[in-house]
């Protein structure tokens, strides 16, 4: 059995987001319950976060961005857009989740662990370097993997994100990088938010070929996806050899998610998450951090992250997926290996 962290901050829960908003302490008090109930939390490491630096968020973001959200949460809060909300506690809170991922990587680099998840909040893949939107504030993951660069010789790192909404924030901050390959598959951007997420955004100067958007239909379903891995996703990370995996779990494309609009089923979230930590251990010597960004069905979230710890520590074999392959995700396929052999 696998050593997996979870990483968790009872404070988390402080983040009011107002009543009736999708991205509630539910969620978290949700997916803690279940793991209580079933024993699992016993099979995992507890670790506590402390807030992250200052320092550490001018590796991500801009200083007008970290200061414009301290100063709002310092004078009560107030609204940032339709759907984004700063109280009094946020920028505390929206540090105390980068510091989660941070001390995540820090454990896995340092083998203190095999892997580990993240299970915060806000969640934090739509935050640009100079924005909060889409219930985001601060771009945890890439903060982390900007500390990660900085303060532990990590060269390449891949980011899988497999929220229904594109990683736009996290797609910003490394569309110049080619040290960081992003791979955002996500619900058409046509038909939800934030309306970008298009195969031919692929990054630009040297980053070119190194943000890759999978957009697809919605309905698409748990067959549809693990065929994407199977024929394109795993060989293109494989190809690209990182000494770092990170996967962004935005059970918002769960099919009971009232949000998005597709239909996979913690089928797909288990095999998704067993083929990344089978491929981790080939190409980065295990090293996998997990963490949370959206999903809003109170129950779908935490059964889902429930099947991913178990296949994270390796209790949880590969569970079947049937059904056929819809044409149009063969299509999606074939398009997207031709563009990016042609790009590296």
């Amino acid at each position: 059995m696998n050593k997996t962290a979870l990483i968790y901050h009872d404070d988390y829960l402080k983040h009011s987001t107002g009543a009736y908003h999708p991205e509630s302490s539910e969620r978290l008090v949700s997916i803690m319950k279940l793991l209580q109930q079933t024993g699992i939390i016993e099979e995992l490491t507890r670790l506590t976060p402390e807030k992250c630096s200052r320092e550490d968020l001018l590796r991500a973001h801009t200083k007008q961005h970290v200061e414009y959200l301290k100063e709002l949460s310092s004078k009560g809060g107030g609204p940032i857009d339709a759907d984004t909300y700063c109280n009094g506690d946020t920028y505390d809170i929206a540090r105390l989740a980068v510091g989660g991922e941070i001390l995540a990587g820090k454990h896995v680099i340092e083998k203190k662990t095999d892997n580990a998840f993240v299970l915060v909040r806000p969640p934090g893949h739509h935050a640009t370097k100079n924005t909060a939107m889409g219930f985001c504030y601060l771009n945890n993951v890439a903060v982390m993997v900007k500390y990660l660069q900085e303060n532990h010789g990590v060269k390449k790192v891949c980011i899988f994100d497999w929220d229904v909404h594109a990683a736009n924030g996290t797609e910003e901050i490394f569309y110049n990088d080619s040290t960081v390959l992003v791979i955002s598959i996500h619900q058409d951007p046509k038909t939800i938010f934030p309306g970008t997420g298009f195969i031919d955004e692929a990054g630009e100067g040297c980053g070119e070929g190194y943000t890759i958007n999978i957009p697809v239909p919605p309905h698409t379903g748990d067959a549809d996806y693990m065929y994407l891995m199977n024929n394109f996703i795993l060989e293109r990370i494989e190809a690209y050899n990182p000494d770092f995996m990170v996967i962004s779990a935005g059970y918002d494309s769960h099919m009971l998610d009232p949000i998005g609009s597709l239909q996979l089923t913690e089928k797909a979230y288990c095999n998704m998450t067993s083929s990344l930590r089978n491929l981790a251990e080939k190409v980065c010597n295990g090293r996998l951090v997990v963490e949370l960004e959206g999903g809003y069905n109170l129950n779908a979230i935490a059964t889902s992250t429930h099947v991913t710890l178990k296949t994270m520590l390796g209790l949880e074999p590969e569970i079947q997926v049937n059904g056929e392959t819809n044409k149009t995700i063969t299509e999606l396929t074939q398009k997207l290996t031709k563009k990016f052999n042609d790009l590296w």
